[in-house]
């Protein structure tokens, strides 16, 4: 079965059965194989993929009522996914090849539906690649590469290991570097291999490098220690059920027998050990990290354990946002992400592009300046909601958390459980409608809105502690609709939200509760009136 995929999707894509095993579908050159090392990789991928099999099992086995049969059951369960997935990973790469030729990069896969997918240069958004600590001896890293044609957030090429002039020729030819021609190393883990003439490299236009100070600064105001100390209280929790109990009884006696400084110093010690992995974290996440413009082409590299490295065009931002948290806000300090037409990039926690981990606020727009030309200078003059609009913020989250988190919770108490949890969640329950009103204050008074010369919108947000300010220019909005309930028309109020391609998805920014003639305004200038 040959077939040709539409030609929105910018690819070519044959399928061939294993029945009608060709090795090559309309191939010029010879193809090369993933080095070896591919093999232990994709193994112990596959494998942690069973990690719900292997995490229960391995509970089981820690039990200590475990019966013999159980415990063969699990040791064979175990045993049985290490050979499959050995033996999978095996043949996947036996049927793996790519070729890096000057009209694109060609990836033949499949066990038993061929497929073959070639990827002209001019398709491509993002080129990541990957270099653990293991591979940098080997001169050896991974590969992925996104285009238009995605339809989820696998990438659609995937190179686990293959030398690093690789990803050099791709962004290379990508640019239009060909004016230098240069021998580039061959795989020498494939037979027959060729010597490739790539494209020369060129210097960068600007480049930007962090300094152990932004670092430092950039781990001591993460907020990151939370959900990992939040990890450290739940694997202490569920460790401890499948200790004997005679353990925990002895444990439980011994912390009531000591003094109230030493449980004092217990829990200091659990905090100092989150904000110490946290720390540690992202020092070795962003460890030298760059930012370098060649041209349209923007490349981020950073890690210590494994060398992250992301290139993409210019022309695939979609929007920049600068990000503070409420801790960074005192020492005025801000991250600066892009939002890519590609989910290729990743920070700590979504699929956007770091350009900036950590600059001062007032430094920000003028550097970042250098590497994106479309952005201002100087910061416009944002419009702020009005003062007496904030408390809508307020009531909104209040009544949320109370109709679906604190009066569910404290009538299941009533209910099911013994009084004395009634009086301990009522207290609980109104500390945190406590929070998220300030925290719906926070949003009320972050919330801006404002539009830069001559063609870019600028949103600011205030979402979980964090003031998010995004830069998006007029071409680059998705959609933007207006909303007015009945209510909010005699208050002379409204909503307005615009959609940003984010990935392969959307990105909804809202200014909610804003003037109702300055939203008109701002739906004008998007799509004037004829």
């Amino acid at each position: 079965m040959l077939s040709t995929v539409l030609p929105d999707r910018l690819r070519i894509n044959c399928e061939i059965r294993f029945y009608n095993w060709p090795r090559r579908c309309a191939m010029n050159d010879k193809p090369k194989r993933l080095a070896p090392i591919a093999i232990p990789i994709h193994w112990l991928m596959s494998f942690i993929a069973w990690w719900p099999i292997l995490v229960s099992g391995g509970f089981s086995i820690l039990k200590n009522d475990m019966k013999p049969k159980e415990f063969l059951f699990w040791i064979s369960l175990v045993l049985g996914i290490l050979v499959l997935t050995l033996l999978w990973s095996i043949v996947h790469y036996l049927r793996f090849t790519y070729l890096v030729a000057p009209d694109g990069l060609t990836i033949n896969s499949g066990v038993f539906i061929r497929k073959i997918n070639h990827i002209p240069y001019g398709r491509i958004q993002t080129v990541q690649r990957r270099q653990w600590f293991f591979l940098k001896p080997l001169g050896l890293e991974q590969v992925s590469i996104e285009t238009a044609g995605k339809e989820s957030k696998k990438a659609e090429g995937m190179l686990a290991a293959v030398p690093t002039t690789v990803a050099d020729a791709i962004n290379r030819y990508r640019q239009g570097l060909t004016d230098t021609p240069t021998a580039s190393a061959s795989d020498p883990t494939t037979e027959g291999a060729q010597t490739e003439v790539t494209p020369a490299a060129k210097t960068p236009d600007a480049a930007y490098k962090i300094n152990a100070h932004d670092l430092n600064q950039y781990a001591l105001t993460s907020l990151g220690f939370i959900p990992i100390i939040t990890g450290i209280l739940w694997l202490v929790q569920k460790v401890q059920e499948y200790f004997p109990d005679s353990w925990y009884k002895q444990a439980e006696h011994a912390l009531t027998g000591l003094a109230i400084y030493l449980i004092i110093a217990l829990t200091v010690i659990v905090l100092v050990l989150g904000f110490a992995i946290s720390y540690l974290n992202i020092l070795q996440r962003y460890y030298h990290f760059t930012l370098d413009r060649t041209g349209n082409e923007l490349q981020t590299s950073r890690g210590f354990f494994q060398t992250n490295t992301v290139s993409a065009q210019l022309s695939r931002v979609q929007a920049v946002r600068f990000k503070q948290s409420v801790l960074r806000q005192w020492f005025h300090l801000s991250t600066v992400q892009a939002l890519l037409a590609s989910s290729a990039a990743d920070d700590e926690k979504n699929d956007d592009l770091v350009l900036m981990p950590v600059i001062r606020q007032r430094q920000a727009l003028t550097t970042m300046q250098t590497f994106i030309s479309w952005l201002p200078t100087a910061a416009p003059e944002l419009e702020p909601i009005p003062t007496r609009h904030r408390w809508y913020y307020v009531r909104n989250i209040v009544l949320g958390n109370f109709g679906l988190i604190v009066l569910p919770a404290i009538l299941a108490s009533t209910l099911w459980l013994h009084l004395n949890w009634w009086l301990w969640l009522l207290p609980v329950g109104l500390l945190w409608l406590v929070i998220v009103a300030l925290q719906g204050q926070y949003a009320g008074a972050n919330a801006a809105i404002g539009i830069a010369a001559p063609d870019q919108l600028v949103i600011q947000v205030g979402e979980t502690w964090t003031r998010q300010r995004y830069f998006v220019r007029r071409k680059d909005i998705q959609a933007m609709s207006f909303k007015q309930s009945l209510w909010m028309k005699p208050r002379k109020m409204a909503h307005l939200e615009i959609h940003i391609r984010k990935g392969n998805n959307d990105q909804s920014v809202s200014s909610r509760y804003m003037k109702a003639d300055l939203a008109k305004r701002i739906m004008s200038w998007y799509q004037p009136l004829p």
